[in-house]
C-alpha cells in the first residue's frame, strides 16, 4: 500500500486501517499554520485572543475540536475543500467525516494525546499520519494530519491541521508525465535540446545532440554550456544567453533579443560549424531553467552561398552580374567617405562586331564566343579588379584602387589586346573569328558619387568610342558630345517611360479593295508626361541599340493581345492585328517559346494575329529565320507573317520564295513616289512577285484617291494611310468597326481629304 495514499478498497467493510505516521516535517504546511504552531510552543499551550485571525487565515485546512473528537470550529480554508458549512458540522464528531475505516485509529490518536497531556508529557506532540476523510458531496480524498492539544477559552481542545493529499499526488504524476513527454518529444526532434540551469550548467540533452555536436547526452549533462561553443564565441555570448533566463519571447524584441541567434558551435569531432539557437521560456520548479534549441546549418549556409552564387553571377559566362556591379559599386562609393584620396574606375564594355557573327554562325556558337571573351576580359584584370556581364555582349569592370586614369587605361588596352585575337569557336566550319571592343572609363569619384551617374558617364563614353569607329577606348570628358549623352539619357527614360506606363498603342486600319477594315497594324506611340510625343524613328534606334527594345517589344505584344481579345470578345469578325517585330526581338534566344507561350495564355485566336518583320532582318540569315517562322506557325496554327518595308532590303528572289511568309507590305516611300517612272516599275514588280508567290499584298502610306484606284485597279488585298484614317487608339477605331458592323462603310464614300503619307 502506497504510504502517501492509504487505499480503503484494499480491505473489506468496516476493517480498521491503521493510520499511517509520516516524517515530522513542518514545511510541509503553510508558513502561516507554522507560526500559529510556533505561537502555541511559545505560550506553552494556552493561546492569546489573536487566535481566531490565525485561525481563520490560515490557508491550510484547520479544525477545532474537542478531546473527543467533536468539532468546536473549522475555518474557511476546510469549509471551501470540504463543502461542508459550520453549522452542519458543529457539534458534530470528526470521526464522521472520516470513512469507517479510519475511525478508529483517529479515535486512538486523540485518546493517546489526552493521556499525553494529563501525564504532563510534551504538549505538542507532532505525529503526522495519514487517513481518506469524506466530502460533502460524498467523494472521498488522501488527507494528511498534524493533532496539536491546545487550550480555547481556558478549556482544554484539539488543533487539527489538515492537507489534501490527493491534488498534491496529482501535480506530481502530472509533473512527471509532462517530463516524460517532453523527454519522449525531445527525442521526435533531430535538432538538439538543451536545459540549461542559471549557471549554464546542461540539465538535459536529448539524443539530437549527438547528430549535432557529436557528443552523447551522458557526457554533456552536467557539463557547462560552453562545452558546444568555442571560447571566443562563449565568452562574446555568454551574457547575452543569460538575458533569455529573464527576458520572455514576447518581450525579447523590445529588450533587442533576436529570436534566434546565428553563431559558431564546437563540435566533438568535425571542428568548428555554423549553428542557429532558438530559446523557450524560463521556466522555475526547483530552480529556474532555460531550454534552448540548437541546429546545423551547415547545409542551409551552402545552400545559400550557392543560391547568392546564382543569383549574382550570369550563367552562361560565370561573370558576376549587373545587380551585383552595383552592389559592389555602392559599397566601393561608400568606401570613399573613409578615404578621400582613394580613386576607382569603371569600363563600360560592347562587343564590336560580335551581332553579326551571332547572326551568321547561330547563337550557340554566339555563346561560346561570349565564354571565351568573359575569360579574356577576366585574365587581363588585376587581382583586386573584378569583371560583369550585363547583357549580351556588355561587360564591365570595377577596378579597385587606381592611381591615376592612366592605370585604367593600361588595363583597357590590355583587355582591347587580348579581344582582339582571333576566336577559334569550336564547331565553326569557317575561319577563326575575330571581333573588337569598345571601351568607355569613368573615374571614381571624379565622375560622379551615385552607381547611377558613374556608370551614365562610363555608358556614355562608350558610345564615344563607337562613334570614333570602334575597337577604341575614351576617357570620360563632361564636354564629350551632347548627342551621345542624349541617347544615353533617353535609354534611360525609355526604360522609365515603360515603368511609368507612358508608351500607348495606336491602331491604323488596313482596308480592302471596298474600302472595309480587315486589319489593324499596333503602332507604338509615346507622349511623354511633359507633354511632348517621341516619333518612333527617334526612340525605336535608341532602344534598339540600348537593348531595351526587348522590354519594350514584350510590353507591344501583351497589349496588342490584350486589345485583339477585346475585339475579339466584342464579336468583331473577320479582322487581325498585326504587331511589329523589331530585329533584335526575333532573333532572340527562346522568343518563339515565349511567343507561343503569352499568345496561348491570352486566349485569342492565333488566326487573328499577324507578325511583321522587316525585308534586312529577314534577309540577314534567311534559312534561320524561315526555320523560325516554321516553327512558330506550327505552334500557332493559322498565324501569318508579313515582310514591313518590302522593296528596301534587296531581297534574294530565291530567299524569299522559301520564306514562309505570307504577305508582302509595299513600303511606303515607293507609294509616295508613285509619279515617278522607277518607282512605278519597282510598285508593279512587287505587286506581280507577290500575285506568283500566292501572297498577299499591302500597300502603306495611301493619301490620295489616285493612288487608292491605282491599287484597286491591280488587285492589291490591303490599304493603310491617312487617305482612310490616321493611326488612333482603340475606342476611336472601334466607333469605325460599330458603323462597318452595321452595314455602313467605315469611313463614308470619300473617306480621304489628303494630307501627309505614312502611317
Amino acid at each position: 500500500m502506497n504510504m502517501s495514499d492509504p487505499d480503503p478498497s484494499a480491505t473489506g467493510g468496516d476493517e480498521t486501517i491503521p493510520l499511517l505516521d509520516l516524517p515530522q516535517d513542518d514545511s510541509l504546511f503553510s508558513e502561516a499554520l507554522q507560526s500559529l504552531l510556533r505561537t502555541c510552543r511559545g505560550s506553552g499551550g494556552d493561546l492569546d485572543s489573536d487566535f481566531q485571525i490565525l485561525f481563520d487565515g490560515s490557508p491550510d485546512m484547520l479544525l477545532a475540536l474537542e478531546p473527543d473528537g467533536t468539532v468546536g470550529d473549522a475555518n474557511p480554508s476546510f469549509l471551501a475543500a470540504s463543502g461542508f458549512d459550520l453549522p452542519h458540522l458543529r457539534g458534530r464528531s470528526a470521526l464522521e467525516i472520516l470513512e469507517s475505516g479510519y475511525r478508529d485509529g483517529f479515535r486512538e490518536k486523540l485518546e493517546a494525546l489526552g493521556r499525553n497531556r494529563e501525564g504532563g508529557g510534551d504538549s505538542l506532540p507532532r505525529e503526522i499520519f495519514t487517513f481518506r476523510g469524506l466530502r460533502a458531496d460524498g467523494s472521498s480524498a488522501s488527507m494528511e494530519c498534524l493533532l496539536v492539544p491546545v487550550r480555547i477559552e481556558d478549556r482544554d481542545s484539539v488543533l487539527a491541521a489538515i492537507r489534501n493529499l490527493t491534488l498534491e499526488k496529482r501535480l506530481l504524476e502530472e509533473l512527471r508525465e509532462s517530463e516524460e513527454q517532453y523527454a519522449a518529444l525531445s527525442e521526435t526532434i533531430s535538432e538538439a535540446i538543451f536545459r540549461i540551469d542559471e549557471n549554464l550548467a546542461i540539465l538535459f540533452a536529448n539524443s539530437g545532440a549527438l547528430s549535432t555536436f557529436g557528443y552523447t547526452r551522458e557526457e554533456l549533462v552536467g557539463q557547462s554550456f560552453r562545452i558546444l561553443f568555442p571560447e571566443e564565441v562563449f565568452r562574446t555570448y555568454e551574457d547575452v544567453f543569460r538575458k533569455y533566463f529573464y527576458v520572455d519571447d514576447k518581450d525579447r524584441p523590445a529588450m533587442g533579443l533576436r529570436r534566434t541567434l546565428e553563431v559558431l558551435g564546437t563540435t566533438k569531432n568535425r571542428g568548428v560549424a555554423p549553428m542557429e539557437m532558438s530559446f523557450g521560456n524560463s521556466k522555475v520548479f526547483k530552480e529556474r531553467t532555460l531550454t534552448c534549441i540548437v541546429r546545423d546549418i551547415s547545409h542551409r549556409k551552402n545552400l545559400e552561398r550557392k543560391l547568392r552564387h546564382l543569383a549574382y553571377h550570369d550563367r552562361l559566362t560565370g561573370l558576376a552580374n549587373r545587380e551585383l556591379f552595383h552592389e559592389d559599386l555602392q559599397a566601393a562609393l561608400a568606401g570613399l567617405e573613409k578615404d578621400k584620396n582613394r580613386k576607382h574606375a569603371v569600363l563600360f564594355m560592347d562587343l564590336d562586331g560580335f551581332k553579326q557573327i551571332n547572326d551568321t554562325l547561330g547563337h550557340d556558337r554566339g555563346d561560346r564566343l561570349l565564354v571565351e571573351a568573359a575569360r579574356r576580359i577576366r585574365e587581363s584584370l588585376r587581382d583586386a579588379d573584378t569583371a560583369y556581364r550585363l547583357g549580351g555582349d556588355e561587360f564591365t569592370a570595377l577596378l579597385s584602387g587606381i592611381r591615376r586614369v592612366q592605370d585604367a587605361l593600361v588595363v583597357a588596352e590590355r583587355i582591347q589586346a587580348s579581344i582582339r585575337q582571333p576566336f577559334f569557336l569550336e564547331g565553326a566550319e569557317d575561319a577563326p573569328v575575330s571581333v573588337g571592343v569598345s571601351i568607355g572609363i569613368s573615374v571614381v569619384p571624379d565622375d560622379g558619387n551615385t552607381v547611377q551617374e558613374v556608370t551614365k558617364c562610363a555608358d556614355i563614353a562608350m558610345y564615344r568610342s563607337k562613334d570614333s569607329g570602334k575597337g577604341t577606348c575614351t576617357v570620360y570628358d563632361p564636354a564629350m558630345d551632347a548627342r551621345v549623352a542624349e541617347r544615353w539619357r533617353m535609354a534611360q527614360e525609355i526604360r522609365t517611360a515603360l515603368v511609368r506606363g507612358e508608351f500607348r498603342l495606336y491602331y491604323q486600319p488596313i482596308v480592302d479593295q471596298n474600302g472595309m477594315i480587315r486589319g489593324l497594324e499596333a503602332l507604338l506611340r509615346w507622349p511623354r508626361e511633359d507633354g511632348k510625343s517621341i516619333p518612333p524613328s527617334v526612340f525605336v534606334p535608341v532602344a534598339e541599340e540600348s537593348g531595351t527594345i526587348f522590354l519594350l517589344g514584350k510590353w507591344v505584344l501583351h497589349r496588342a493581345l490584350a486589345d485583339l481579345k477585346v475585339l475579339q470578345d466584342r464579336n468583331v469578325r473577320d479582322v487581325y492585328v498585326a504587331v511589329n517585330l523589331s530585329g533584335r526581338q526575333f532573333e532572340q534566344p527562346g522568343f518563339a517559346e515565349s511567343l507561343v507561350e503569352v499568345v496561348r495564355a491570352s486566349g485569342v485566336d492565333p488566326g487573328r494575329l499577324r507578325l511583321e518583320l522587316t525585308e534586312t532582318t529577314l534577309m540577314r540569315n534567311p534559312a534561320a529565320a524561315a526555320q523560325r517562322i516554321q516553327g512558330i506557325k506550327a505552334a500557332l496554327p493559322g498565324l501569318r507573317f508579313m515582310i514591313d518595308d518590302f522593296g528596301t532590303g534587296y531581297s534574294s528572289l530565291a530567299y524569299l520564295s522559301n520564306l514562309p511568309v505570307d504577305s508582302l507590305k509595299i513600303d511606303l516611300s515607293f507609294v509616295a513616289n508613285l509619279s515617278r517612272t522607277q518607282n512605278e516599275k519597282v510598285v508593279k514588280a512587287i505587286i506581280n512577285l507577290g500575285h506568283s508567290l500566292e501572297m498577299g499584298i499591302v500597300a502603306e502610306g495611301i493619301e490620295t484617291r489616285d493612288q487608292r484606284s491605282y491599287f484597286v485597279e491591280r488587285s492589291c488585298q490591303g490599304m493603310q494611310g491617312f487617305y482612310f484614317m490616321k493611326a488612333a487608339p482603340l475606342p476611336h477605331v472601334l466607333k469605325r468597326l460599330e458603323r462597318q458592323t452595321r452595314g455602313i462603310p467605315p469611313f463614308g464614300e470619300d473617306p480621304g481629304r489628303g494630307g501627309p503619307a505614312g502611317k
